[in-house]
């Protein structure tokens, strides 16, 4: 029997009626707190501090403010002539069922130069995985595979040595230029990681960075309808009743004095809202937002003078984050550039960066394209007379049973 489409369409309407008013109630929740936010503004030393203090103890993100928090800044006029590069990825993931161990990556790359001199150069750069250091990353007698999370962060990693390496071959002149990436620069899934596992991505990872740093050329990555709570984990300092910045006191999740007294938390009535919920209606078409760093541990702890920050852009109806090193947010020069230059991006591409949109065209790894490169891998393994047989449970799915 297939889906029952008739008791579906009642639960879908239920859905519907449910998510309305889920939507008013958030945006009552917001206006609340937006105005908290505001009233804030002329605080941020205070509020940094406090961001500081609760960093060990909240049991949420934090945001800190570099900016004064009601900053809003128009979109500067763009350049007459500018060049960038892009790079995106995508991935073939180790098959443990499959006949053999690799994995492939597929890096898309594109260079666009606008002006008295328009070009453009697309390409992409499949790379496969297969060698023992591919693998697994050793230290002593551990092992750690480079499968899941970590092979999403190797996938970032040669996103941004590439991203390096197009600027060095084609952002050679004196145009205004940029180097972007889709996604966060934070690589959140090393946070848990032991040492030498972070080591093994962020070395490489800070070097791009730092290559770009030294010619001049600004890093941005674009988030599209962002999800991140870090403005609103400051926000909840500004309602805790345990934050006391004089006394060197910050949130101590553990032992909220609201708890202990019975009473629900005060930061609940910011469950379930992100930045820009609370940013969103500052901003209109083209304008940015305050730049704020990340206070994520990964991002602390190892990024140095890389320390990533963000600001959110006004894109039509929607609200993007774009990130960039810090050496980039000192810059106000460079602030202009990436925030016009990614805005011109977005216009060109119909709300979303043409360069970003291009670059992943080039890696997309289609199911015809995976095929064919399954199809060519059982044939070398074939002609080399190496073991080339899928497990039971592999050729179970590729071969119905009558």
């Amino acid at each position: 029997m297939g889906l029952d489409l008739s008791t579906l369409s009642k639960q879908v309407r239920e859905m519907s009626q449910a998510a309305a008013g889920a939507a008013a109630a958030t945006a009552s929740r917001a206006a609340v707190l937006r105005a908290h936010y505001l009233e804030a503004e002329g605080n941020e030393a205070h509020w940094a501090q406090a961001v500081d203090l609760s960093r060990p103890t909240a049991q949420w993100l934090l945001a800190r403010p570099i900016e004064p928090l009601g900053t809003v800044r128009d979109l500067p006029p763009p350049p007459a002539a500018y060049a960038l590069v892009a790079t995106d990825g995508s991935q073939i993931d180790l098959d443990r069922h499959g006949s053999v161990s690799c994995y492939l990556l597929n890096i898309g790359q594109v260079f666009l130069r606008y002006g008295h001199q328009p070009t453009a150069r697309l390409t992409s750069q499949p790379t496969l995985y297969y060698r023992e250091e591919d693998l697994y990353l050793r230290e002593g007698s551990r092992r750690v595979a480079i499968e899941g999370a970590y092979l999403s962060a190797r996938r970032d990693v040669e996103e941004g040595v590439v991203l390096a390496e197009l600027a060095d071959e084609y952002l050679t002149d004196d145009l205004p230029a940029l180097a972007l990436q889709d996604g966060t620069l934070v690589r959140w899934a090393l946070a848990g990681a032991e040492r030498f596992v972070q080591d093994f991505f962020l070395e490489p990872y800070l070097g791009y960075l730092e290559q770009l740093r030294r010619r001049s050329i600004p890093v941005a990555s674009y988030i599209s309808r962002p999800r991140s709570p870090e403005v609103m984990g400051m926000i909840r300092l500004m309602l805790c009743p345990d934050v006391d910045v004089a006394a060197g006191q910050g949130a101590v999740c553990a032992e909220c004095s609201d708890i202990r007294a019975g009473r629900e938390a005060s930061c609940m009535v910011c469950q379930n809202l992100v930045d820009a919920d609370i940013l969103g209606a500052g901003l209109a078409e083209g304008q940015r937002g305050p730049i704020f760093g990340s206070m994520s541990r990964i991002n602390l702890e190892r990024y140095g003078h890389h320390l990533i920050h963000f600001f959110y852009l006004r894109v039509a109806r929607e609200l993007c984050r774009i990130e960039i090193p810090q050496w980039v947010a000192r810059e106000p020069d460079l602030v202009d550039q990436v925030h016009t230059l990614v805005y011109d991006q977005c216009v060109r591409g119909d709300g979303y960066p043409v360069a970003l949109a291009r670059a992943h065209e080039q890696a997309v790894v289609r199911s015809a394209d995976r095929r064919a490169f399954l199809r060519i891998l059982e044939g070398s393994l074939y002609r080399a007379e190496a073991p080339a047989s899928s497990s039971a449970k592999q050729a179970s799915k590729q071969f119905p049973r009558s």
